[in-house]
């Protein structure tokens, strides 16, 4: 017997099977709503100028490829201690903040996770819905996953969020998403997150935020308010943080895993709990993308050049979401979609079945995940009035 004869084959991740059968289909029009990485208006998920320029300017001076220790790079830690808590946070001040170099969002949540089981969790909650990796890398680390509400109507539903929240026990775990929710595009107010965090604290429940989209909603330091306040009644968080989108790094796994605490002397003790997670897995983390978003936020001009690049995807976005948008409520008649106008970021969830997808991908050649969400980042403007037409047939 083989000793891999234990293990019976997974199911193919869904969304990679759409995007391979997108491209195998032949038919002159057909519509990519699934893929998750931002495109241009050719269609192209481009490298950034500001990000090319500080590649270059990184290797000209680069000496050794040496490891740069457990932390990574201290300056890009820096850096997005600064984006996430802003410059004049106390806590940093005072040491009740860490830092390390993940490989991506995803290694910065799985050191996430892994630190709540270390603080005792047993369960971590999702919500409903939410990116389909957050349960994953909960399971994988042995934790239960429980479910709370999260919208209703096209936006955020704070009372039955909190209701389903009444329920957890201290020491639970949630994870909160930032800016630009996936899949839905729906954010809190800056109120909802001061009562979720409100909650958090007086439920003993630990809080990991992921945030993964920061400058795609209304800007670098506006998209921080829901969090910053949320950290302000919470008195303590872990903090996922993703450069793949708003720096265009996607296969660079470029991510900062943060944590800030109500004493020093507990952030002190994590600090060693998140560097043997980090030595038991990667060992060290990467450099290369740390490196070039440390290379750009130290220059005030490749700083700014970035800034504007940014701007460009979120004013881009937010005209294809209103053009869809329009575009939906005159060919359905249903003033429900016009809701997409005021959700941010790269996805909306359409009020589509699952049956109803596969439909409109067998006979409309429209790929998108069961789940009816679709990447608003993907649109071209010339295909949303077709898009539009075909997709009124099919919405709930």
């Amino acid at each position: 017997m083989s000793h891999f004869s234990p293990l019976s084959t997974l199911p193919p991740d869904a969304l990679l099977g759409l995007m391979t059968a997108y491209r195998a289909d032949e038919r002159s029009e057909k519509f990519d709503l699934g893929v998750g990485v931002y495109k241009d208006e050719n269609g192209e998920t481009p490298i950034l100028s500001a990000v090319r320029k500080a590649e270059a300017k990184m290797l000209a001076a680069q000496t050794t490829k040496v490891y740069e220790g457990p932390r990574g790079n201290t300056d890009f830690c820096a850096h997005i201690e600064k984006f996430v808590f802003g410059k004049d946070h106390p806590a940093l001040a005072e040491n009740r903040v860490l830092s390390f170099t993940s490989p991506g969002g995803c290694g910065a949540l799985f050191l996430g996770v892994g630190l709540m089981r270390r603080m005792g969790t047993r369960r971590v909650w999702v919500s409903r819905p939410t990116w389909p990796n957050h349960p994953n890398v909960v399971k994988s680390l042995g934790l239960d996953v429980k479910e709370y509400t999260y919208s209703r109507d096209g936006a955020f539903y704070r009372l039955g969020a909190l209701a389903d929240l009444s329920t957890a026990e201290r020491g639970d775990g949630i994870i909160i998403q930032g800016p630009c929710h996936n899949p839905t595009g729906i954010d809190p107010s800056t109120e909802d997150w001061r009562e979720l965090g409100k909650l958090c604290k007086d439920k003993g429940i630990i809080a990991l935020l992921d945030v993964a989209y920061h400058g795609f909603a209304s800007g670098l330091d506006r998209d921080m308010d829901g969090v910053r306040a949320f950290i302000d009644e919470a008195g303590e968080a872990l903090i996922s943080y993703s450069c793949s989108k708003n720096f265009g790094l996607y296969r660079e796994r470029t991510g900062c895993f943060l944590a800030v605490g109500a004493e020093a002397e507990g952030i002190a003790a994590a600090t060693t709990h998140v560097a043997d997670m980090g030595r038991a897995t990667w060992s060290m983390p990467p450099s290369h993308g740390a490196g070039i978003v440390a290379t750009i936020l130290d220059d005030p001009d490749l700083r700014a050049e970035w800034e504007t690049e940014l701007s460009a995807m979120r004013t881009r976005m937010i005209g294809l979401r209103e053009a869809l948008s329009d575009a939906l409520v005159s060919h359905s008649g249903s003033n429900l979609l016009a809701a997409l106008k005021t959700q941010n970021g790269m996805f909306s969830q359409l009020p589509i079945s699952a049956e109803d997808t596969a439909k409109a991908r067998e006979a409309d050649g429209i790929y998108m995940p069961s789940s009816g969400r679709i990447n608003i980042a993907g649109l071209h403007p010339s295909d949303i009035p077709r898009l539009a037409e075909i997709l009124a047939g099919y919405l709930v």
